[in-house]
């Protein structure tokens, strides 16, 4: 709804943004759609580029308080679907929108010799990881992604937070993953 929000006041003051903001929010539900489907590990440059659409829109949304970097040597792995999408749209609105000032989003990419790493840092607010919430719905994106990755590729997920000064979510792929 705030895609559309969006899109609504860009179509008055912008429309060629308008038009692109259209473009990136139809190739973002395409891929949320063709992620229903897929039983199988898709490309990590699949997730990236789906991953990007929703950064786009948020952008978009707002503006220079939210920054990104890319740090992606490593490209060629698998991995499930909406993996990195919900960690990346879990550190923007739990931690660098939760500040007046906005903040930065990491994404990194890594190879070793055993196995692929990606990581989605931000410099947010921050959380202690070892206070219990009291409710979980928090955590239903980190916890399905932990379960996919777990069930579909034997892989790991680490969560680093420091209360004011961000947070970090890492994953780690098993090369020899089916």
């Amino acid at each position: 709804y705030n895609t559309l929000s969006v899109i609504k006041g860009l179509c008055r003051t912008n429309p060629n943004l308008a038009e692109e903001a259209v473009d990136h929010f139809s190739d973002f539900l395409r891929g949320n759609l063709k992620s229903l489907t897929y039983t199988e590990l898709i490309p990590f440059e699949q997730e990236l580029a789906h991953t990007k659409h929703y950064l786009q829109l948020e952008q978009m949304r707002f503006g220079s308080r939210l920054q990104i970097s890319y740090e992606i040597p490593a490209v060629h792995f698998l991995l499930p679907p909406l993996t990195l999408q919900p960690l990346v749209e879990n550190a923007v609105r739990h931690g660098i929108m939760k500040q007046e000032e906005g903040g930065t989003i990491t994404i990194a990419s890594s190879e070793n010799d055993d196995s692929y790493t990606i990581t989605v840092a931000d410099n947010g607010i921050g959380f202690d990881v070892d206070i219990p919430h009291e409710s979980d719905t928090e955590h239903v994106g980190l916890n399905n992604v932990q379960k996919r990755l777990s069930a579909q590729c034997n892989g790991r997920l680490a969560i680093t937070s420091t209360p004011g000064l961000g947070s970090s979510v890492t994953i780690t792929i098993p090369k020899g993953t089916p």
